[in-house]
């Protein structure tokens, strides 16, 4: 019998394995989930703070809303991010400028927090942390952020046991010692604090969190400012500085997070490119659609 001739063994395996290679190769590379969060609910696209700001952004793939809480004078938690309501409401001049916490809630209530926005948002109301969390439960995949004004905390924890949402809640604080005292309010809390200013004081802040090991913090954001509009969008920190960021905080479990205050389909692929997943925006519904656009570019390279 005739034997095959071992060159042409050797090139039907070769066929084979490219065979099965081409198979089970992907089409195309697996594109990143990106996630943001939408600062106080999309204080650019809704009125902050408000239960429509909320299910606006809990609509939106990727975003996670973000509020700010104080307390009334009655001891209610409540969502409005200034010390008074001067700003965010139709409250009378008598009580413009009075401190959250001297204000009653039926009487903070009383006034209108969507019209300074839109007309169209009139009727809206500074809600009750309650009112959010009822919110937050419709949908066993949401989570919010919880920027910490002015509340007690012992009253704050036994809120979020009492409604089992631990594991869907981010305490978020401008202080990284606060971050570390959030931390051991229950196992497994989060938390996520922010460096701003100019890019020297990012940086040297950024070293003294990195020399910690990022203790207390489960997400860092970066204030990224812009370097350059034209003819393309770039930011002050370059590739190089970003990705050391990306790594060294991935090293130690943290996610690292950017707040771009300009941005567009090209820009964001090439934060996502750096290996920046996380976010924040005060324009949740166009933030997204740029992400999406961004995914779409260069998928394949």
């Amino acid at each position: 019998m005739r034997r095959p001739c071992p060159s042409l063994l050797n090139k039907k395996y070769l066929l084979l394995v490219l065979l099965c290679l081409s198979i089970f190769q992907p089409l195309h590379a697996e594109a990143p989930r990106v996630f943001f969060q939408s600062h106080r609910g999309g204080v650019n696209e809704v009125p902050e703070n408000t239960l429509v700001a909320l299910r606006h952004s809990w609509q939106i793939s990727g975003a996670v809303p973000e509020v700010d809480l104080r307390t009334t004078s009655d001891g209610t938690i409540v969502c409005i991010h200034d010390g008074t309501p001067e700003r965010t409401t139709n409250a009378p001049e008598e009580f413009a400028r009075t401190a959250i916490d001297k204000i009653p809630l039926a009487t903070l209530r009383s006034w209108d927090a969507g019209s300074h926005f839109d007309g169209k948002y009139a009727g809206e109301k500074v809600p009750t942390l309650d009112e959010v969390i009822a919110l937050l439960k419709e949908d066993p995949r949401r989570e919010l952020y919880l920027d910490l004004k002015g509340v007690d905390l012992d009253q704050l924890v036994g809120i979020i046991k009492r409604e089992k949402i631990e594991e869907r809640i981010i305490f978020v604080h401008g202080s990284p010692l606060m971050c570390r005292k959030l931390q051991g309010l229950y196992p497994g809390a989060r938390t996520m604090t922010w460096l701003s200013g100019d890019p020297e004081k990012i940086q040297q802040r950024f070293a003294e969190l990195k020399e910690n090991k990022f203790k207390g913090i489960s997400q860092l954001q970066f204030h990224l400012q812009t370097k350059a509009l034209t003819p393309e969008i770039t930011y002050v920190f370059d590739a190089g500085y970003l990705q050391d960021a990306v790594a060294a905080t991935r090293e130690n479990n943290v996610d690292f997070q950017l707040r771009p205050f300009d941005f567009n389909a090209q820009s964001l692929r090439y934060l996502i490119d750096l290996g920046v997943y996380w976010y924040v925006s005060d324009d949740p519904k166009a933030f997204a659609r740029s992400v999406k656009e961004a995914l779409a570019i260069n998928l394949d390279r």
